[in-house]
């Protein structure tokens, strides 16, 4: 018995690192940095790990740790809930102002789901700005995706939210938190089985 739950969790780890990868691939190929990069050309770099001169080791390379998210996400981005108390639903999407998401997600909500638009009730919207400030995670981007808190730990995330959105970074940061998610679930659920 312990084995066979070893051994989903096992697969289940190895499925969130799969989309892991494809999203983390997804989310460069898509990246301004990488498109400029096509774009330049190469010059060539000196092979070698030691300074000739000196023969020193190069200077660390300073590497970003996970997704950062565009600056269009950070002046645009807005989330709101769509739906009844018990049947709710977290969407995503990008405006210049606060009347205009209401109005957007209004409009596109009403043909998604085939409804009048004064028969759509959304609620709770909040600028980008806003939920950094109301959140408690110490990476100040995935306060996007807090729903409920218990002191200072997130208690819910936002499970599967509607993006009204083509931001890349955007859908990066949430495969990157799901990922971790994941990963945390495997971890513990293993440790517990381990006795």
């Amino acid at each position: 018995m312990v084995r066979t739950d070893l051994t989903v969790l096992a697969g289940v780890g190895i499925l969130a690192l799969a989309c892991l990868v494809a999203c983390g691939l997804y989310v460069y190929w898509c990246s301004d940095r990488y498109r400029s990069r096509k774009q330049r050309p190469q010059w060539p770099m000196s092979v070698g790990w030691a300074n000739p001169r000196t023969h020193e080791a190069p200077a660390a390379v300073e590497e970003t740790v996970g997704t950062q998210l565009s600056q269009r996400c950070k002046t645009s981005l807005y989330r709101l809930m769509f739906g009844q108390a018990h049947d709710e639903c977290i969407v995503f999407l990008m405006a210049a102002s606060r009347a205009a998401a209401q109005k957007e997600a209004t409009d596109a909500l009403a043909a998604i789901h085939c409804m009048a638009p004064d028969e759509v009730c959304v609620y709770n919207l909040a600028s980008f700005r806003e939920l950094i400030d109301s959140g408690v995670s110490e990476d100040e981007d995935l306060r996007l995706f807090e729903v409920a808190w218990e002191g200072s730990n997130v208690s819910a995330w936002a499970d599967h939210p509607l993006f009204l959105t083509d931001d890349s970074s955007l859908l990066g940061k949430w495969a990157e938190l799901y990922a971790d998610l994941a990963r945390e679930l495997a971890t513990s659920a293993i440790n517990r089985a381990r006795g």
